[in-house]
């Protein structure tokens, strides 16, 4: 039964094989170069959002001492 379910799962996710015809290779390098742009929109994404994160947190921080400065 374990079998059953792995290999059901494993085959959802697979890769597709490439299709036989004269557009095939087009195909398949279009879905390539597709992959590729995903992931790096994905990274490009990422990074913007830890920029954020990054640029909150030192703002806070700053606001954070100015506060410790006043009570002094």
């Amino acid at each position: 039964m374990t079998n059953t379910t792995r290999h059901a799962a494993e085959s959802m996710f697979k890769r597709s094989k490439p299709e036989q015809g004269s557009d095939a290779a087009k195909l398949q390098d279009f879905l390539s170069r597709q992959a590729l742009r995903r992931r790096a929109t994905k990274l490009a994404e990422m990074e913007q959002r830890l920029e954020k994160r990054t640029a909150g947190t030192v703002g806070l921080a700053s606001v954070l001492d100015d506060r410790s400065r006043r009570k002094d």
